[in-house]
C-alpha cells in the first residue's frame, strides 16, 4: 500500500552534533531533496561542540529548522532524548550528523513504518564504509547482544531509524543507551523491522569510535537487562547499587538545555 507524504503529517528528524561543523549545512541540504514532498521538521541538537559547529547552525535561515544548545557535551544518547523531547511529528527520524547515513532512504522507511505498523524501522547499513577501529567493536558488540538477548537482528548500530512517536518518547534515553534503541523498543513490547539502508564513508570531521566502545557496550547493556530484571523480581545488592548509579534523561533541567530557537530568521 503506497502512502502519500501529506498522510504522515509532520515527520520530526533528530540529529545529535558534535564537532560536525563541515557536514551540517550539507546535510540539511541533502534532507530537503529527500524530504521535498514531506512537512518535517529538522531538529538539530549541538552537544557542546568545540569547533565552529555552533557559528555555523546560527547562519542557517530555513524555515524547518529547531536548534537545541546543549550547556556541555553530554554524549549521543542525551542529544538524543533532547531532541526527541521537542519533536512534534507522528513519525521520529534519527540519524547522525556526519553524513553517513543517506536522507533518500527516509522515505521508503517512513512508507514501511507506516504502512505495515511498525513501531521501530531500523537500518541495517550495507556495504559499510567505516574503518577496521569501527567494524571490528561493532561486530563484537552486535554478537554480545545477539546473544545476550532474545533479539536477533543484523545490525544494531545504525543510526538511521524510524520511530513512532509513542515509542520514541518512552524509549527514557541515559548515557549510553542510544546503542540500545533496537533493544529498548523490544523490551518495552514494540514490533521491530529491519530494512537495508546505504552507508557512506565520512568525508569531514574525525569519528568519535574506537576500540574503547566494545567495552562501553558490555557495561551499559548490564545496565539494560538489570533494568528489566527489576520489573520481574528482586535485585541483588549489587544490582540496587547498579541503578542506583543510573541517571535518566527526561527533562530540559537535567540535561541542562541552553538555547532553544528555530533558526528562520
Amino acid at each position: 500500500m503506497q502512502i502519500v507524504p501529506s498522510d504522515f503529517g509532520v515527520v520530526s528528524l533528530v540529529i545529535p552534533l558534535y564537532n560536525e561543523e563541515k557536514n551540517i549545512i550539507p546535510l540539511v541540504s541533502k534532507i530537503d531533496a529527500a524530504l521535498k514532498d514531506y512537512s518535517y521538521e529538522i531538529i538539530l541538537v549541538n552537544d557542546g561542540s568545540t569547533d565552529n559547529t555552533q557559528p555555523k547552525l546560527q547562519q542557517l535561515n530555513h524555515a524547518n529548522v529547531i536548534i537545541i544548545e546543549l550547556q556541555k557535551n553530554y554524549g549521543q544518547s542525551i542529544a538524543l532524548a533532547a531532541g526527541i523531547d521537542h519533536a512534534q511529528g507522528e513519525y521520529i527520524v534519527t540519524l547522525d550528523g556526519d553524513l553517513q547515513n543517506n536522507p533518500k532512504d527516509i522515505p521508503m522507511m517512513l512508507q514501511k513504518a507506516k504502512s505495515e505498523q511498525w513501531d521501530l524501522v531500523a537500518g541495517i547499513r550495507t556495504n559499510r564504509k567505516d574503518s577496521i577501529l569501527k567494524t571490528i567493536p561493532s561486530k563484537i558488540a552486535n554478537d554480545i547482544i545477539r546473544r545476550t538477548t532474545k533479539l536477533d537482528l543484523k545490525d544494531y548500530g545504525c543510526a538511521l531509524k524510524v520511530l513512532t512517536k509513542d515509542t520514541a518518547k518512552n524509549l527514557n534515553l541515559y548515557d549510553g543507551m542510544h546503542r540500545f534503541i533496537n533493544l529498548l523498543v523490544y523490551l518495552n513490547g514494540g514490533k521491530i523491522t529491519q530494512v537495508e539502508v546505504q552507508h557512506k564513508a565520512r568525508q569531514q570531521g574525525v569519528s568519535k569510535y574506537g576500540l574503547e566502545r566494545m567495552f562501553k557496550v558490555i557495561k551499559d547493556l548490564k545496565v539494560v537487562l538489570t533494568v528489566q530484571k527489576s520489573k520481574k523480581k528482586p535485585l541483588s545488592v549489587f544490582d540496587r547499587w547498579l541503578l542506583q548509579r543510573i541517571k535518566p534523561y527526561g527533562h530540559q533541567t537535567l540535561y541542562g538545555i541552553k538555547t532553544l530557537y528555530s533558526s528562520k530568521k
